[in-house]
């Protein structure tokens, strides 16, 4: 398997491991935010039978205070009736007089008892009234968080779809373009074509300069780039010579700067030399 292969291969698991971490986040992120969903409305439930429980308690409590009040006026009016009467008897009634007072005291003190339990009873309603409200502020608080989560799981999902698209297209292109390479007796190696220029270029050299470079007439709007090596070549009275090879060190728009290759040397490189590219190391794939 060629570099070029080896490299896509390397990207294309790259990417699936990604594509793998994504979805195991978005899958631990909508469980976390369900499972507490969940979980309020447990509690809401709870706190709904709780509050169910003790208005139902409340309730037997106020008839139960109803009845007893009606009893104890009915009482307290027989009691008024008899203390009348005995206050009408001799002194010797007093002592049962004063009885009673005492019984009809008790009596009052137990009903502002049961008065003070129905006051307390009512305040542990009203907390539980707001803790259930609060509950209910933030089940609904969640609930929109659910939401948005589940909008932002949706919008990865697309993502990660459009992802996983690119790459089985790059992946397709990739095979493309080997296929193509083959049937014209190419090889698939990037290597092979790192220092080829651009098919059918031509400059002059502009300049010698005698630190062993020169400038030519071409550069990065012709599709040079630095590396790139180009045969120079004298045409003199309808004569080409081959004067030798230059690689590319420095490029601008219309100009670049290359250095005289010492092993490809034929001769003494001049000014107004034709600068070209003769393609002699045509890779044929086997």
């Amino acid at each position: 398997m060629n570099l070029l292969g080896r490299l896509f291969i390397v990207l294309i698991f790259m990417g699936s491991i990604m594509l793998a971490s994504f979805s195991l986040v978005l899958y631990s992120t909508h469980t976390n935010w369900r499972e507490r969903a969940v979980k309020l409305q447990n509690q809401l439930k709870v706190k709904t039978d709780e509050l169910a429980a003790l208005q139902k308690s409340r309730s037997e409590l106020e008839m139960a205070l109803n009845i007893e009040i009606k009893n104890q006026a009915a009482r307290n009016a027989a009691l008024l009736e008899r203390v009348e009467l005995l206050s009408q008897d001799n002194d010797v009634k007093e002592l049962e007089l004063a009885g009673l007072k005492e019984e009809l005291t008790q009596q009052v003190a137990t009903v502002e008892r049961v008065v003070g339990m129905s006051e307390t009873l009512r305040g542990r309603l009203d907390g539980t009234s707001k803790e259930l409200l609060a509950a209910q502020r933030d089940w609904a608080e969640k609930t929109t968080e659910l939401t948005k989560k589940t909008e932002e799981a949706h919008s990865l999902a697309v993502l990660l779809a459009s992802y996983q698209t690119t790459s089985a297209q790059l992946a397709q292109d990739y095979r493309d373009v080997v296929e193509v390479l083959r049937i014209h007796g190419l090889s698939a190696d990037p290597e092979l074509y790192s220092r080829q220029p651009p098919s059918g270029i031509h400059g002059i050299v502009t300049e010698v300069r005698p630190i062993g470079t020169v400038e030519i007439s071409i550069g990065s709007d012709s599709g040079l780039v630095r590396g790139h090596q180009l045969d120079v070549i004298r045409n003199r009275e309808g004569r080409s010579t081959y004067v030798g090879k230059i690689e590319i060190v420095q490029t601008a728009a219309d100009r670049a700067v290359a250095k005289v290759l010492p092993d490809f040397r034929r001769g003494v490189i001049r000014q107004d030399d034709e600068v070209t590219y003769i393609d002699l190391n045509t890779v044929v794939v086997h």
